[in-house]
């Protein structure tokens, strides 16, 4: 069951007077015609286009400014309208605000709700269900009460659910994300903004639903307030800048907005292999032609399958729960990093140990990061597959979106998902998302602290986030330039990971 409603925009230019258009990945060229409409209707039905969207209710994010549950004073309890109504055999009768709306769950993280007038108030249940939007006139936010511009159209009843702002949260986020963010990262999410070709590293592309730097397991999505961390502070030593000045509902507003692009990409790249795997690419439907089917009898079994509510449409929607379940899974409290001790006093012992595993064969930190720390290690002129089997082109790391990148010159002490303890604690412990830096969660002692089969104590982490923070001063006086002996780079454009 799915209910959803439009957000309308402003339209923005974006030259030439034309509005903003989502564009589709790559691959969904490879699909054939009557395949790519399919997917067209779905992401159309359910998101819509960047100034004319439509909300899905069953993916978890925070579009309205608030939702609250309606307590009216002095009105019968649900049962006795009822039998009033039962004995009458008449309909509720209009009645005229104040309504109190009351047990308010706010939607933004803050108490300054912008309720006032003119916010729209939606019914989502109850006798009201389907009639036109109430609008407020006066807020109380002490007795959380609300009155309205016009008498009800009939009686509500105690308890039913209603929306305050529906969309605007997103309607924020879209407009703000387009005067901050889509230069850079697109209209679509996809890291394809017009100042994207001058940038490295490139933009994150969003559509994997894959977010680096985050404070959250390897198995799990980015937290909310990893994408607002970003948006404060940047990203360090890339040309993601900081924007302290937006206040908590703005920053808010585009994380969001951020992630309902991620879990609109996210659905489309999941759909267009899902069709191309059944067969419905060109090239398959080339390869089953040669074998003897037609296209036309292709393309009549690809629409029965449409319209068979237990072929393409239940995978839409088993695609759907998993992406909803997976990001609600990752804001909870379950999903977070906790170091088991507390951190390891920063001295010359604990950076003896943390050099030590850094150079531990088992441990191969120094594969990729070098004996040294420049990110000069062997891994960086080895072959790597693709997705496909194929060798890239290039040798080195390479990331979930095909770039190459080069291990973090740890002798720089810039460290892209923040320099806190607790930050660098994460990026060993849960590696970095979408990036060939892998996760030391697994060979940590954690249930069993005596398991010689996990060679890592949460000690040693700390020793290591220790030892990292040391590598910019070894050896080196006050005022000596730590990166004046650095390697030559190889001349390759490459995107850094730490």
């Amino acid at each position: 069951m799915r209910t959803s409603f439009t957000v309308l925009l402003i339209s923005l230019c974006v030259g030439c007077g034309e509005q903003p258009k989502f564009v589709h990945r790559a691959e969904f060229e490879d699909l054939a015609p009557y395949a790519q409409d399919y997917v067209n209707q779905v992401l159309q039905s359910h998101f819509g286009e960047p100034t004319d969207m439509v909300v899905w209710d069953r993916l978890p994010l925070k579009e309205h400014t608030a939702t609250a549950t309606v307590v009216i004073d002095n009105i019968p309890s649900d049962e006795k309208v009822k039998e009033e109504e039962e004995a009458a055999g008449t309909p509720r009768t209009s009645i005229t605000g104040p309504v109190s709306v009351r047990q308010l769950e706010l939607d933004l993280n803050s108490q300054n709700l912008d309720i006032g007038e003119g916010t729209e108030l939606l019914w989502l249940d109850g006798p009201l269900e389907g009639f036109p939007s109430s609008w407020v006139t006066d807020w109380d936010a002490e007795t959380q009460t609300v009155r309205l511009e016009t008498p009800l159209h009939d009686l509500p009843f105690n308890g039913d659910q209603v929306v305050l702002g529906p969309g605007e949260v997103l309607v924020q986020g879209r407009l703000l994300y387009a005067e901050h963010c889509q230069h850079c990262h697109g209209v679509t999410g996809d890291g394809n903004g017009p100042t994207a070709p001058y940038l490295n590293p490139k933009p994150r592309d969003y559509r994997l639903g894959v977010f680096k730097f985050t404070t959250t397991k390897r198995e799990n999505r980015a937290a909310r307030e990893d994408l607002s961390k970003v948006i404060e502070d940047g990203v360090p030593g890339t040309y993601m800048p900081s924007f302290k000045l937006l206040t908590q509902e703005e920053m808010t507003s585009i994380v969001e907005y951020v992630l309902w692009l991620s879990m609109r990409g996210e659905l489309e790249y999941q759909l267009i292999s899902l069709i191309s795997d059944e067969g419905y690419s060109v090239e398959a439907i080339r390869e089953r032609v040669a074998d003897g089917e037609s296209y036309q009898s292709i393309r009549d079994e690809f629409i029965e399958r449409v319209n068979d509510p237990d072929e393409f449409n239940y995978e839409v929607d088993t695609i759907v729960s998993r992406i909803a379940n997976d990001w609600e899974a990752s804001q909870s409290e379950d999903a977070l990093i906790h170091p088991i001790s507390p951190r390891v006093p920063y001295t010359p012992e604990s950076i003896a140990r943390g050099r030590e595993l850094y150079l531990n064969e088992s441990l191969k930190c120094a594969q990729c990061h070098g004996e040294a720390g420049y990110g000069n290690g062997s891994q960086i002129y080895a072959v790597a597959k693709m997705k496909n089997g194929d060798d890239y082109p290039v040798p080195g790391l390479h990331d979930d979106w095909g770039n190459l990148v080069k291990p973090r010159n740890l002798h720089n002490g810039t460290y892209r998902g923040g320099r806190r303890p607790i930050d660098l604690y994460s990026r060993i412990y849960a590696g970095i998302k979408g990036t060939p830096m892998p996760p030391f969660a697994t060979l940590v002692r954690r249930s069993d602290p005596e398991d010689p089969s996990s060679p890592l104590t949460d000690e040693d982490i700390w020793d290591l986030v220790n030892y990292i923070y040391s590598i910019p001063l070894d050896g080196y006086l006050p005022g000596q330039d730590p990166g004046a002996s650095a390697p030559e780079s190889e001349g390759v454009a490459v995107h850094s990971f730490e």
